[in-house]
């Protein structure tokens, strides 16, 4: 995601929730992110646009026979990650991502299912072909495209979420060094950034990081907000979000965006779905659907050109 997605953000008006406390569970959380969101009236048209998405014969004639015969695309994610993914007041699943998954679906002449699932075992879920596909934010690497197809669909990059003001006064990544710095189990802050950083604080003659992994995002958000962590690391949509959204709580280091990398949506290796995702997204850029849904969300910014399959 280009650093243009801040600016995009902090342009929004928004309403300010409360700091989470340490009691409230991931449920509570992400049910008030969403109040919060559909108070400001971010991303509240983006699902409507997405289930007026009519079948493209083109793309209907790649999907494989078993997810066309059964008229529905199972797909897994974990919602806890807004604005990409997380629940409504209802436990509904909601956000950028489900939003393209359901375009997606409608392009395929087909129905999105929705699963809810742990991050770290996503993929091993794919595998085994639990699910169909996932749209969870996962950075397009090569490691993981040893394991699943990867199906380009927006930029990203890692940014830096601290306490409000910024009472550290972080602005480098070597002010991180000797803090603790929480992250999500399996993401790619923990896999490549934070070794990275790791990496930097040696060089540099200072003090370690002191790692806090988290299974899921809203533990690492409430590390930040309830003085466990000093710092989190996460995709630049997601630090963007609550800053602003959660002005008393949080603020976003403006100055550590690092990594850009595309995300993207993956399935099981060589089933002829991933040809067939990345058909439809190109087909909703054509269209003007794909620039709709990331403008319901605030993410213009991270617009890609086309989608591929296995990029990176």
């Amino acid at each position: 995601m280009s650093p243009r997605i801040r600016t995009t953000l902090a342009a929004l008006t928004l309403a300010a929730l409360a700091a989470t406390g340490a009691g409230c569970s991931n449920t509570e959380t992400t049910e008030s992110t969403a109040k919060a969101a559909e108070k400001a009236g971010i991303g509240t048209g983006g699902r409507e646009k997405a289930e007026a998405v009519k079948t493209d014969p083109d793309v209907q004639a790649l999907v494989p026979a078993s997810i066309a015969d059964a008229g529905v695309l199972t797909v897994v994610t974990d919602p806890t990650y807004a604005p990409m993914e997380f629940t409504d007041d209802k436990g509904d699943i909601i956000g950028l991502d489900p939003d393209i998954a359901v375009a997606v679906a409608h392009k395929m002449g087909v129905e999105a299912k929705f699963e809810k699932g742990d991050f770290n075992g996503i993929i091993a879920g794919i595998e085994a072909g639990r699910y169909d596909a996932s749209w969870a934010s996962f950075s397009v690497t090569p490691e993981r495209q040893q394991k699943v197809d990867m199906v380009s669909y927006v930029n990203s990059g890692t940014s830096v979420l601290v306490p409000h003001g910024n009472p550290d006064k972080i602005a480098a990544i070597t002010d991180l060094c000797g803090k603790t710095v929480a992250a999500q189990t399996g993401n790619t802050q923990v896999l490549t950034t934070l070794p990275a950083f790791q990496k930097d604080c040696a060089d540099a003659g200072l003090a370690k990081i002191t790692e806090l992994v988290l299974p899921q995002q809203d533990n690492v958000n409430q590390a930040v907000s309830t003085g466990r962590a000093d710092a989190l690391l996460a995709d630049g949509a997601l630090t963007a979000y609550y800053a602003q959204l959660q002005p008393d709580a949080f603020s976003q280091v403006d100055d550590i965006f690092v990594e850009p990398a595309l995300l993207g949506a993956i399935t099981k290796k060589d089933t002829g779905l991933a040809a067939a995702i990345e058909a439809a997204v190109n087909s909703l850029i054509a269209d003007g659907t794909y620039a709709d849904l990331l403008e319901a969300w605030g993410l213009s910014a991270a617009e890609i050109d086309a989608s591929g399959v296995n990029q990176g």
